[in-house]
This record gives structure tokens, C-alpha cells and sequence, in this order.
């Protein structure tokens, strides 16, 4: 009896131990969510304060559009403490593909330039897939953000997107220093 108590102890340590690493994870990645729609969006405040870009209609609906990504965001993090579930909230649909990574690319424009990037994008018309387009715009501005946090000056980032017949295919590389191989295993 002694030694089924010892082994459900250790048990149950190693769950609290593990619950601990998950809320740190979680806590770190929450943090990655939402500094990057926040980033996106409070250069693109500030050029418009120090008069560098005129406060025009299109510029103005990304700005509220990166500002409602990020209530949802926010709004994702409530309904998730509140069902405790694992998985992530999605809402699905029809997505223009081409539309998310123009929008980001604009959104993330003055980040790049401010850090003396080049951006560069190869996109056909509408593609359209079945997926959550805030998802799709959080992993593009993410990369995107990446690409700002650890590129240097002069270095370049390209976008391209291609379509199959039942498929889409985005690809987005930089000429930046890369992932050290010894952390490409937690990517």
C-alpha cells in the first residue's frame, strides 16, 4: 500500500510540475499573441501622429481592423479560461488568402521600414481556402513580426503564394540570420 501511495504521489507531482511548464508555455505564447497585433498597430499610430503617412480611409480600417484582431484575441484568451478547453477557438470559413498577407504586409509596412527591411510579394488573385482568418492573419503577422525582431538592416523579406487544384501554398522566406538548429526542435 505504501508503495501505490509513493507511485500516485510522484504521480501527481509530475502532473503539477507539468501543469506549471504548460502555464508558463501558455503565458509566453499569450504575451507572443498579442504583442505582435499591438506592435502592427502602434507603428502605425505613430507614423500618423508624426504626420509620415496621411490619415487616409485605407490605412485608418487596417489600423481598426489590426485593433478588433486583437479584441479577439483577447476575447479567445475569456472564452478559453472559461471552458479550460486545449484546443483552439476557430471560426472557419471562406478566406481570401491573397487579401490576409496584403493586409498584413501593409499593417507590418512600417515596422519593416523603420527597420530597414525590404519586403517583397509574388501574389495571384483571390485564393480562397476554408479556414479562420484571424488565424491566418496571427501566423502571418507573427512571421512577420519575427522578421523585424531578428532580421538586420538590408536584409529582405518575400511572400509568394501559389494555388492547386486543392491546395494553397504560402511561403514566406527572409535572407535574415535563420533559427539556430539547436532550437529549431521547439519552433
Amino acid at each position: 500500500e505504501l508503495g501505490e501511495l509513493a507511485i500516485a504521489f510522484n504521480g501527481m507531482a509530475d502532473e503539477v510540475v507539468r501543469s506549471d511548464r504548460n502555464r508558463r508555455n501558455l503565458t509566453a505564447d499569450v504575451a507572443h499573441e498579442l504583442r505582435t497585433p499591438l506592435a502592427a498597430l502602434q507603428a502605425g499610430l505613430e507614423e500618423l501622429r508624426d504626420g509620415l503617412v496621411a490619415p487616409d480611409p485605407e490605412r485608418l480600417a487596417a489600423l481598426h481592423d489590426q485593433s478588433l484582431r486583437l479584441g479577439r484575441v483577447v476575447s479567445d484568451l475569456a472564452e478559453l479560461a472559461a471552458v479550460e478547453t486545449a484546443g483552439p477557438l476557430l471560426r472557419e470559413g471562406r478566406v481570401d488568402l491573397t487579401k490576409v498577407v496584403r493586409e498584413e504586409m501593409a499593417l507590418h509596412e512600417p515596422q519593416l521600414r523603420a527597420a530597414g527591411l525590404r519586403g517583397a510579394a509574388n501574389l495571384p488573385g483571390p485564393v480562397w481556402v476554408h479556414a479562420d482568418a484571424d488565424r491566418l492573419h496571427q501566423a502571418v503577422g507573427n512571421v512577420l513580426a519575427n522578421t523585424v525582431r531578428y532580421c538586420r538592416p538590408g536584409d529582405s523579406v518575400t511572400i509568394s503564394l501559389s494555388a492547386g487544384h486543392e491546395e494553397a501554398v504560402l511561403e514566406i522566406s527572409d535572407s535574415g540570420p535563420g533559427i539556430p538548429s539547436a532550437e529549431l526542435p521547439f519552433v
